[in-house]
């Protein structure tokens, strides 16, 4: 699956691509990698970054039709062996959209009336 398509339909940042898609009958599950270019420090910017273990995420995203869509994926925990750092990668969300659910569907009443 293209990139592109992952990051304008499940809002899934770069740096992460398929590598199997699980179709379960009342569900799809796609499996993501995290590319070695996401492996930076955020405190100095170095590359020489080494994993230090790892946790699973599953994260539920935007269905298809009635299909429920689940994106599988590593967080890796990574130490910076130049300045020293612990860190996580983070899983690949969309950037959170300001105001919450509630806000959202008061905006929704007011344009309906």
């Amino acid at each position: 699956m293209s990139e592109s398509i992952l990051a304008e339909v499940f809002g899934i940042k770069e740096g992460y691509e398929v590598v199997r898609t699980e179709y379960g009958g009342q569900f799809v599950r796609l499996h993501l990698d995290v590319q070695e270019s996401q492996f930076v420090c955020p405190k100095c910017g170095s590359h020489a970054v080494s994993r230090k273990g790892h946790r699973h995420r599953e994260l539920q995203t935007v269905p298809i039709g009635l299909t429920p869509v689940y994106l599988a994926t590593e967080v890796p925990k990574c130490q910076c062996r130049d300045c020293g750092h612990r860190f996580e990668l983070s899983p690949p969300l969309p950037p959170p959209i300001a105001g919450s659910a509630i806000d959202w569907w008061r905006s929704c009443k007011r344009w309906r009336r």
